[in-house]
């Protein structure tokens, strides 16, 4: 019996790393005078593990992959002083793209700089999407019901309830025209509730809907639910460790 439950615990996790969406941070180094970097060491903890990257010639780097949740980063170069740039929000499929980061010379500042990562208010990837995380969710009266059709409806004006509350309707389209993305897994009907406290974010396409998500007249929600390793990564950044 233990044997059966343990093959059916593997058989989970092997179907959540497969559905599971990974995202990136990219970003570029700099020195006082604006000059770009190179070999400086970029770092991150995954749970108990490293993971890093080195900027180039032009002082860029990629952080990748990454499981979504929050970031704490750690940069560092040899002569220069160490910086960390925490609470960086890394997204499924997406490229968090960070301001430019300026090293100073050891000895010039004399201070550990730490900077606070801001989610832009524009997102450079385009496309009509609007996205809400888990700390917004969190104060939302709308979504303490898990209904995951009142929450999209509160986030734009472009999407429109029918009168009984169980269809929506994106800029005008038919129903039944809607795709739900939960964990990558395609929903169409019976669409769950999802305790908002469970929801890591949220996105909603009501136009430029991502080919990846397949052929709709309608819209695309997409809703990521929150893994251990994210409440880990969270608990760490609140921290500061």
């Amino acid at each position: 019996m233990k044997y059966t439950i343990f093959l059916f615990a593997l058989l989970l996790m092997n179907i959540n790393s497969t559905a599971q969406a990974f995202g990136e941070i990219h970003g570029k180094v700099v020195d006082a005078a604006g000059k770009p970097i190179e070999s400086a060491q970029v770092i991150t903890m995954v749970g108990s593990s490293v993971v890093g990257a080195t900027t180039d010639s032009l002082g860029k780097f990629k952080l990748k992959p990454l499981s979504s949740g929050i970031y704490n980063l750690e940069f560092r170069m040899v002569g220069m002083e160490k910086l960390e740039y925490t609470s960086v929000q890394v997204n499924p499929d997406k490229i968090t793209r960070l301001p430019v980061v300026t090293l100073h010379e050891m000895g010039e500042l004399n201070t550990l700089d730490i900077i606070t990562y801001k989610i832009p208010l524009i997102q450079v990837d385009g496309g009509n999407v609007t996205q809400i995380q888990a700390k917004e969710l969190q104060q939302m009266s709308v979504s303490h019901g898990g209904n995951l059709k009142n929450i999209a409806a509160s986030l734009t004006s472009d999407i429109k309830k029918s009168a009984n509350g169980e269809e929506l309707y994106f800029r005008g389209s038919r129903s039944g025209a809607v795709i739900y993305m939960i964990d990558g897994v395609k929903i169409r009907e019976n669409v769950p509730n999802i305790p908002s406290s469970g929801i890591s974010r949220m996105m909603v396409y009501t136009g430029g809907v991502p080919a990846k998500y397949g052929d709709t007249t309608g819209g695309v929600i997409v809703i990521e639910t929150k893994s251990y390793l994210e409440l880990y990564n969270e608990k760490m950044a609140s921290q500061g460790n």
